[in-house]
């Protein structure tokens, strides 16, 4: 089957295999998901990309929402994103307990998994590409930029120097400071990561995280098949 992730910044989709391994598959336009007519086809959807749900609807495919039900306990609400969820649901199924799940995207995203395998919740604020592009935007002096993957020692000597450190390390220095919080004397949670960020940020992150690409895909798969079993939490 195929599986399609519509994110806030990307579209990215796999082809999983009949021994559940997924292959990524390019998917530059809409129109592009017409050679998979015929196939079982599900997909989740951030931001209710139009184009992209229209030829998904006249292929039937599936969209995996939290209200078809949850295949983990979640004391969240309804609101949940279905992004979130596959993650979650990644991260639920590998049975590591507690766990943090990092999604560090246009949103930057903290779930926190309990020690009885019970999601409760997290955290969710704008990542780096979002920050530079906004204090570009919102200003009136200052450039638009991209962050950087060179380190830059602070102080900044320059306004393209300061915005990145104050961006990027501003940005890991928060994380840090959730995660110190999260953790307790008693145990240390498993720490997952993932999104398009994710490499910018991981140097700042504890050497033992678990940086996984493919996340959300892995738990749409696990989400689709739990569906197709009607099993629920």
């Amino acid at each position: 089957m195929l599986l399609v992730d519509i994110g806030n910044s990307r579209v990215k989709a796999a082809w999983v295999h009949p021994n559940a391994t997924l292959q990524r598959v390019t998917l530059r336009r809409p129109a592009d998901l017409h050679q998979w007519a015929g196939k079982p086809i599900a997909y989740i959807d951030v931001r209710r990309a139009e184009p992209w749900r229209r030829v998904l609807g006249e292929l039937q495919a599936t969209e995996l929402t939290p209200s078809l039900g949850l295949p983990f306990p979640s004391a969240y609400s309804q609101t949940l994103g279905a992004d979130r969820a596959a993650q979650i649901l990644a991260v639920w199924q590998a049975g590591k307990y507690p766990a943090l799940i990092l999604s560090l995207g246009t949103a930057c995203v903290l779930d926190y998994i309990d020690e009885t395998g019970r999601h409760q919740g997290g955290i969710i604020t704008a990542g780096a590409h979002l920050r530079l592009r906004s204090l570009g935007t919102f200003t009136g002096l200052l450039p638009t930029l991209t962050p950087s993957k060179a380190p830059l020692a602070f102080p900044g000597r320059t306004t393209e120097e300061a915005l990145q450190i104050g961006v990027v390390q501003g940005l890991a220095l928060e994380l840090q400071g959730w995660l110190r919080h999260l953790a307790s004397p008693q145990t240390s949670p498993t720490l997952w990561v993932t999104g398009g960020e994710a490499p910018l940020l991981l140097p700042f992150l504890p050497a033992d995280a678990i940086f996984v690409p493919d996340l959300t895909l892995r738990g749409m798969w696990l989400w689709w098949h739990a569906l197709q079993k009607g099993s629920s939490a």
